[in-house]
């Protein structure tokens, strides 16, 4: 069984970011992925930020954003790579005339089949970054993401829609590091309603059997998008 992949480079579209580009026929691997140009992200912190002199900074990776996540499949070899645009980039990159939707997307090999635990492991990422031109109130800046030791929960219980993984994020010239917790569909939630399709529960559109939590997007703020509340995979 073969499906068409319309796409060779992730552009932003909107809120998102697509695949655009040639066609091609592609193989089906067990390695299954949910492809979507919008998952939710959770970012929880492994080391503090610090820049080039190690010494403490504050610019840290947002509390949730969204995230394109895409496979590839060399129809030839059958090799397989999973594609990541996190929001920051494709919100910026727009702006961005020193980069390509490449430079703006990393790119890492995927396991044809599942390992340990029904888990698929990506490894092996290139960068992603985008060159923020200076303005009247801020200096020029670029922001860069290093992903790693990526692991898609691939089990037929909830075959691709859960993935965990760990990534280095710079912008500011501050670093630090976290672990991924990641959920699709992305679903808005509030903390502040007592309505379960609007708190991660009934209605949500989420499967009833993630156990998930809203997490804002501000530290002060109610409203954000439902993420795992535990490890990968995440079930009640």
């Amino acid at each position: 069984m073969t499906k068409n992949i319309v796409n060779t480079a992730l552009v932003l579209v909107g809120a998102g970011s697509l695949l655009t580009g040639c066609s091609f026929e592609q193989p089906e691997t067990n390695c299954f992925v949910q492809e979507s140009p919008s998952w939710a992200v959770k970012y929880d912190v492994v080391d503090s930020p610090k820049d080039a002199n190690g010494d403490a900074c504050t610019t840290t990776a947002p509390l949730v954003e969204l995230m394109g996540v895409y496979k590839y499949v060399n129809p030839e070899t059958g090799a397989a790579q999973l594609a990541l645009r996190p929001a920051t980039l494709a919100s910026r990159a727009i702006a961005d005339t020193t980069t390509t939707s490449a430079d703006q997307t990393s790119l890492g090999s995927l396991d044809t089949e599942p390992k340990d635990h029904g888990f698929c492991h990506a490894n092996d990422f290139a960068p992603a970054f985008v060159n923020v031109a200076a303005s009247d109130t801020a200096a020029a800046n670029t922001i860069r993401y290093e992903f790693s030791n990526v692991r898609v929960y691939s089990a037929a219980v909830a075959p691709g829609t859960q993935f965990t993984g760990e990534v280095k994020y710079t912008s500011n010239g501050c670093t630090s590091s976290y672990v991924m917790r990641a959920v699709w569909p992305p679903a808005p939630c509030d903390t502040a309603s007592t309505e379960p399709a609007e708190n991660c529960g009934v209605g949500s559109g989420l499967n009833p059997e993630f156990a998930v939590v809203c997490q804002p997007t501000s530290a002060t703020g109610t409203t954000g998008y439902c993420v795992p509340a535990g490890d990968i995979p995440s079930f009640k």
